[in-house]
């Protein structure tokens, strides 16, 4: 490919920054580095690329979700390839759902990377100003693609309905606990009312026992009183 490429690589580790610096612009294309996706997303303000090298393992957001953001919204994005150290084939369904061009792992050779950067460019503009498919690509395979796609987005939504179910679920638990508790707490309430009054009740009775243990007394001590004054007179 003849045609010169501005790239934006987001990979913290100095090993891969230096061998793809080193691989990319000695094919003549320009290289630029970021360290994590809030990186990533100041440069494209500020400068168009062709092409967005993104490692899985970015600080931030991972490569997935970069290109994720990128694909919903930026129109005419840049070409988006997935760099990763992972098993490619346990994340076919998060590299389908993130929109990006290709994947590829770190531990290719060098050969494979460019290739893989090659084809990405490899349309050829038709003579009406449109894009012919690229060398290779049939359009059932676009189709398969699509429905690859909408089958990604359709289990999406079905684990997205499952997790608010799961959620009403827990949110159902967690007030029928609470309604448990405030009744435990009313019927204690109650049970404290009826020993207060009970005590209160208790209380007045051992108060009238008292009066009348002091009316007594008096009652004794006067007659004791008077048959004394008696006795003397």
């Amino acid at each position: 490919m003849n045609r010169r490429l501005k790239i934006l690589s987001s990979d913290d580790d100095e090993g891969i920054r230096a061998m793809l610096y080193s691989l990319l612009t000695e094919q003549g294309h320009e290289i630029e580095f970021a360290r994590d996706s809030d990186e990533v997303f100041k440069n494209l303000g500020r400068t168009r690329y062709d092409l967005l090298i993104l490692d899985v393992n970015t600080p931030g957001l991972n490569g997935y979700k970069v290109a994720e953001k990128i694909s919903n919204n930026i129109v005419n994005r840049p070409k988006l390839l997935i760099f990763t150290a992972r098993d490619i084939k346990s994340e076919e369904l998060q590299f389908v759902s993130s929109g990006a061009d290709a994947v590829i792992s770190k531990g290719e050779p060098c050969d494979n990377i460019l290739k893989a950067v090659d084809d990405l460019f490899a349309q050829q503009i038709t003579s009406d100003g449109g894009t012919a498919v690229a060398a290779g690509e049939l359009p059932d395979l676009q189709e398969q693609s699509y429905a690859a796609v909408a089958e990604v987005k359709i289990i999406k939504l079905q684990e997205d309905i499952q997790c608010c179910f799961s959620k009403i679920t827990r949110l159902e638990d967690l007030v029928a606990t609470k309604n448990m508790r405030y009744e435990e707490f009313i019927r204690e309430l109650l049970r404290e009312k009826q020993r207060t009054e009970k005590n209160y009740l208790e209380f007045k009775r051992i108060e009238g026992d008292v009066a009348s243990l002091k009316n007594w007394g008096y009652a004794v001590t006067a007659g004791s009183a008077l048959a004394i004054l008696r006795a003397f007179l």
